[in-house]
């Protein structure tokens, strides 16, 4: 057999098994989608657009944004269901409250007890009389 032929039904093979294959891997993320979009569900759609699903109607789904605002989408666009990925601060109360007991919630301060050291007491500001 003349190797040019071997070589061109490799490559042959090969094309075709990659096509299998994609449609395999596309016809699961159809049915992820279609999955995705049940009322209740957080979703990113196609353009990296954010919400809630507040209503399915034939190809129409209303997405409700983390604002409020309420929003018409065809199904298609629907890309996954994803929640939104907010940042997550570095910095919690907790450790707020460790380096400054003051800030924690309902604290009360004992009588006399300056919050802020720098700043001096309403009595210090004034002249002393004689």
């Amino acid at each position: 057999m003349d190797p040019l032929i071997l070589m061109l039904i490799v490559v042959l093979g090969m094309v075709l098994l990659m096509n299998f294959f994609g449609k395999k891997q596309r016809q699961r993320i159809m049915e992820q989608r279609e999955t995705a979009i049940v009322v209740g569900n957080q979703v990113r759609t196609q353009s990296g657009f954010y919400g809630t699903i507040v209503d399915i109607d034939g190809d129409t789904v209303t997405l409700e944004s983390p604002s409020g605002d309420e929003t018409v989408w065809h199904k298609h666009a629907i890309a996954m269901e994803q929640a939104p990925p907010y940042a997550v601060p570095e910095t919690t109360t907790d450790e707020f409250v460790e380096q400054d007991p003051a800030l924690a919630e309902g604290y009360e301060p004992e009588f006399g007890e300056r919050l802020d050291p720098d700043t001096p007491r309403p009595d210090e500001d004034k002249p002393k009389q004689s």
